[in-house]
């Protein structure tokens, strides 16, 4: 009996298919966390997030219509 694997994943490819349209948190390296609803990304790991909310260190919530978060600056991205 063989044992399926899943494919190995396209260089490129960061697997946030499985997030599109879905509301994530985004934890950025400065401490700041966002979330919203993630529309698009590239092969960079931007991402770009809307209806979003900025949480800062102090739990302070800023409201945004639109963010692009810079790949750079992801440290996880979670729902």
């Amino acid at each position: 009996m063989e044992i399926e694997t899943p494919p190995p994943e396209k260089e490129g490819q960061i697997g946030l298919e499985k997030f599109l349209n879905a509301v994530v948190v985004v934890s950025a390296k400065d401490g700041r966390k966002f979330r919203g609803k993630l529309t698009q990304y590239d092969e960079h790991m931007n991402l770009l997030l809307e209806d979003a909310e900025e949480i800062s260190g102090e739990g302070q919530t800023t409201k945004h219509k639109l963010i692009l978060l810079k790949g750079g600056n992801v440290s996880a991205v979670s729902t």
